[in-house]
């Protein structure tokens, strides 16, 4: 050590003691401080090109998420439509008309004018409007179809209106063929106002604190734009309108050359405003297109754009800092000198925490969203989990984060296999979109989601994760399979009608010839018994006869004002001795004041007692139990609750009690109509009639048994 300071001690001598000592230092001072200041510099550009290039990202992302928006309204759109096509050939046009105004009021927020049936001749059948908006020109409709014969779902090309208010709109035409036995039978279509869809999707869109989105189409017209005076003109005229002596020279060329071209980027231009801002202002943009096969190969893309200066503002305080701290230096000693490596390495994680802060600020934006969004690194771990996964899902990001995602995926499925075919689609194609699959929640119920997963890559192209946005689908399900059980009960209804009909006959005649030859045998004969045996299996066919044409004049109830109390009353006075001789007690909880219904007296009799028969019939295996029937009034419906001890309804044919002629039951003991009965005669009042049920096959060494919930419309008195 002492050798190494008499080392240093000599050195300084020598430089101090030459008189061009002083000069050199100074050189080397500006040298060094130059050089420092230098670095400096590239660091912070690079900083801010990071923190441009991470924004723009964020943004991407942010515009892939407005796409996906659109893309799944017009799938779910398609999906609705399609499912129309089962009332086309309803020839009274009720239900019809009912599925086409719940369409049309189920999306009317969400731009759709109105809704129409052509027959195959492209004539008018049916048409349902909004007021305020555009008349029908049905010859455009009929043009659309004609010159595209697809078989699917097809947007038009773009039409723009203005009221007289001076309003906008951007029509454009849905058309989707009905196809019957290869053949067409009519066209489903409706009129999208796309201005104000784009508002409701992409309105509220923020990027860093004034950012904002618009959408144009292949021929630069804007679908949307905040500012209004864009929306149905051509951009490029629209801002030469506004700005005629501004070069727009960036912007162009980034839509023309990307954007109107379907391409996907991000990039930077020079603007001349901003909402508030005047002046010249630098801009990051960000675009996708908006991919859907209705499109049918026409360009549409969206844009998200903030001002570069809202990204910068804190690295240029950090910057300025860094000048102050070198002006310190120069006018300060000249070994501090030594000292600045270790301050401009400070400095430097100071700028990196800015980056961390401002990435914090753009991951909250994805956190608040509505739609489940979730990151989960190659090994399906999950690494980010925003608010609408803790709503769809119920479990909050600590329980989850770190763990996998296999948690989410039902026991009965391999979850392995599930996962390693998506990934390896993901991988192949660089994402998927509408995968349609069954998650479990942290209370164990079961929800149907529609899944979008999108590969995620390092610049090098290594894999770092999936980004993933999961919507919940488990109500649309469940309205798709009542629709499909009220399509299911129309056809069956007209079935029934013709074979009761057909059957009915050679019943009767039977009967008939049966009653004459027993009267010619004594009643201890054999002959005597075959003809009574018989005459009690065709007693039982006429019964499932009347059965069937029970089920096909469900419509025909007369009345339309039914005592709930009464009938109820009726029915168990009715069913008292076989109660009594099945060792079955019923309770009964009816209110005196409980209101009047909408329905007829007697198919609302038949609807109890179907149901107390399948009580019965479900308590004798235990030997007897109890049926409690309790009825209550709700805000616009009367409730009533039907509930037995019986042996419940196993989870594997849970989906099937309504369906017609599905039973459970020996052969002879039932005929399966029961339930489907039950199900028309409460829908065609305007109710429901849902069910809960435990049964030991599900849930062993628990209360067994079922309990069956009637809502219909009460009767309001004036």
């Amino acid at each position: 050590m002492k050798k190494f300071l008499m080392l240093v001690d000599r050195i300084s001598n020598f430089f101090f003691r030459k008189k061009f000592t002083p000069f050199l230092i100074s050189i080397l001072f500006f040298i060094i401080f130059g050089i420092a200041f230098y670095l400096i510099y590239l660091d912070s550009e690079a900083i801010k090109e990071q923190i441009n290039d991470d924004f723009n990202q964020q943004q991407l992302i942010l515009a892939r998420q407005s796409s996906a928006q659109f893309e799944l309204f017009l799938n779910n759109l398609e999906i609705q439509l399609k499912s129309l096509k089962w009332f086309a050939e309803d020839t009274e046009g009720k239900i019809r008309k009912v599925a086409m105004v719940s369409v049309l009021k189920q999306n009317a927020d969400m731009g759709i004018i109105d809704i129409g049936l052509l027959n195959s001749q492209g004539k008018l059948v049916e048409y349902y409007n909004r007021d305020n908006f555009p008349n029908l020109d049905l010859s455009i409709i009929q043009s659309d179809f004609s010159n595209n014969q697809s078989v699917r779902m097809t947007l038009s090309p773009l039409s723009i209106y203005q009221d007289t208010t001076g309003k906008i709109f951007i029509i454009s035409n849905i058309t989707i063929p009905l196809i019957t036995n290869s053949r067409l039978t009519g066209v489903l279509f409706t009129r999208l106002d796309l201005s104000k869809l784009f508002t409701k999707l992409i309105g509220n869109v923020r990027s860093g604190k004034t950012g904002y989105a618009w959408v144009i189409d292949g021929n630069a017209i804007a679908l949307y734009h905040p500012e209004s005076g864009f929306i149905g003109r051509n951009i490029f005229e629209a801002r030469r309108g506004k700005k005629p002596y501004v070069n727009f020279s960036q912007i162009n060329i980034i839509m023309k050359d990307k954007m109107m071209k379907g391409g996907e980027g991000t990039g930077i231009y020079e603007s001349w405003w901003h909402k508030d801002l005047k002046g010249k202002i630098t801009k990051l943009i960000a675009f996708t297109p908006i991919k859907n096969k209705a499109l049918d190969g026409r360009v549409w893309s969206i844009a998200v754009v903030a001002p570069i200066s809202e990204v910068a503002e804190a690295i240029d305080k950090a910057y300025m800092r860094h000048l102050g701290a070198e002006l310190f230096i120069a006018i300060g000693m000249i070994l501090f000198a030594f000292f600045f490596a270790a301050y401009q390495r400070k400095i430097s994680e100071s700028l990196k925490e800015r980056v961390t802060e401002q990435q914090e600020i753009i991951s909250s934006i994805l956190e608040n969203s509505l739609d489940a969004i979730i990151f989960t690194d190659k090994d399906n771990l999950v690494r980010v989990w925003n608010k609408g996964a803790e709503k769809v899902f119920e479990f909050t990001s600590d329980e989850m984060i770190g763990h996998s995602f296999r948690r989410l995926i039902p026991s009965e499925i391999d979850a392995d296999e599930e996962l390693n075919q998506i990934n390896e689609l993901v991988i192949k194609n660089g994402y998927i979109s509408n995968y349609i699959a069954e998650r479990v929640t942290k209370s164990d119920k079961k929800v149907m989601v529609n899944i979008s997963k999108t590969l995620i890559s390092s610049l090098k192209g290594e894999i770092l994760g999936y980004s993933i946005i999961v919507r919940d689908e488990t109500k649309k399900r469940e309205l798709e399979h009542m629709m499909y059980n009220t399509e299911k009960l129309a056809s069956i209804g007209t079935l029934a009608a013709g074979v009761a009909h057909e059957i009915n006959n050679p019943l009767a005649i039977i009967l008939g010839f049966t009653d004459l030859l027993v009267d010619n045998f004594p009643p201890d004969s054999q002959t005597y018994k075959d003809l009574k045996t018989i005459e009690s299996n065709v007693n039982h066919a006429k019964k499932i006869v009347e059965n069937l044409l029970g089920f096909a004049r469900i419509t025909e109830g007369l009345e339309d004002n039914t005592d709930a109390k009464t009938c109820i009353e009726t029915v168990s006075t009715i069913v008292k001795n076989t109660l009594f001789t099945s060792k079955i007690n019923l309770n009964i909880n009816i209110p005196e004041n409980l209101p009047n219904i909408r329905g007829d007296s007697r198919e609302f009799q038949q609807v109890i007692f179907n149901l107390i028969n399948n009580s019965v019939s479900a308590m004798k295996k235990t030997g007897g139990g109890l049926i409690n029937i309790n009825a209550y009034e709700s805000e616009k419906n009367v409730n009533i609750e039907i509930s037995d001890t019986g042996e419940g309804i196993p989870n594997r044919i849970k989906q099937k009690i309504f369906d017609p002629f599905f039973t459970t039951k020996k052969v002879g003991e039932g005929t399966g109509l029961g339930l489907s009965l039950c199900y028309g005669i409460v829908a065609k009042f305007g109710g429901k009639i849902d069910f809960r049920s435990f049964s030991a096959e599900d849930y062993p060494g628990t209360q067994t048994g079922t309990t069956f919930i009637i809502s219909i419309p009460k009767i309001e008195i004036e």
